[in-house]
């Protein structure tokens, strides 16, 4: 049985600003001067960002990473590459009585974004082609709006959970970064993050690709020789949430 790494929060010492980007890879301590410990098992660093291989499991405390100050109107922006097919999470946002509330999955063919445990739409596009993928999701009160393609491709949906079962203004509950539970039967998300970053601004969501960090884009000089994408394992079930009703577009399984 695997035990979840749960970040320490006395790592956590710098104090947020609403006005600045958060680098969460940086607060959960997987990159920059905090790597200077031991890294979790799963996590394997190189120069620009993190690997995430089976054994990962990274769990932080949401108002550790999330500033309350800004949500909700704020934009993720990533910057992955899958190494393995399946339909895992990239990362999870958990109430603090562990439902879900956000959640960006990666299943071949789409990319499906869930706003809630029985809310979620689907974007089509191929995220495990092997190669480097950018991203943006922008949280604008109740609306959440994915982006691909330097917003060239979108789909959006409200959240499917009111104040009282979601987040309370403390923002408690939990990120989980590569899965959806702490279940080991959940898929894992097994593949590079080179940038995974908050800007205090739904705007920015459009225009994600203009806060692209200069490593994530220059793969031949900052990025590692990766090996060829794997295929599923078949012994493993990528079984990854419990079935949920998209609000537009054919059901999405995670089988």
């Amino acid at each position: 049985m695997y035990l979840p790494h749960v970040v320490n929060t006395a790592y956590l010492t710098q104090p947020f600003s609403s006005s600045t980007d958060v680098d969460i890879l940086q607060k959960l301590g997987l990159k920059g001067e905090r790597t200077s410990r031991i890294l979790p098992a799963g996590v394997i660093p190189f120069r620009s960002g993190i690997i995430l291989n089976q054994r990962a499991h990274i769990e932080a405390p949401l108002r550790s990473i999330f500033p309350p100050a800004i949500w909700p109107n704020l934009t993720l922006v990533l910057s992955v590459r899958s190494h393995r097919i399946n339909s895992a999470f990239l990362f999870t946002l958990l109430s603090d009585h562990k439902k879900l509330l956000l959640g960006l999955q990666l299943v071949p063919g789409n990319l499906v974004l869930h706003t809630g445990p029985n809310t979620s739409v689907a974007l089509p596009y191929e995220p495990h082609d092997g190669k480097w993928h950018q991203l943006g999701l922008g949280i604008n009160g109740q609306r959440v709006t994915l982006y691909a393609s330097c917003g060239g491709q979108s789909v959006h949906a409200d959240f499917g959970w009111d104040s009282e079962k979601g987040l309370a203004p403390e923002l408690h509950g939990s990120l989980l970064l590569g899965r959806t539970s702490q279940q080991q039967t959940s898929a894992h998300f097994e593949g590079a993050i080179c940038q995974f970053d908050l800007v205090p601004s739904a705007q920015a969501a459009h225009n994600y690709c203009r806060y692209i960090k200069k490593q994530c884009r220059e793969a031949d000089t900052y990025r590692p020789n990766l090996s060829p994408l794997l295929p599923i394992v078949p012994r493993e079930r990528n079984i990854t949430a419990t079935a949920a009703t998209p609000k537009r577009g054919s059901p999405v399984t995670t089988d």
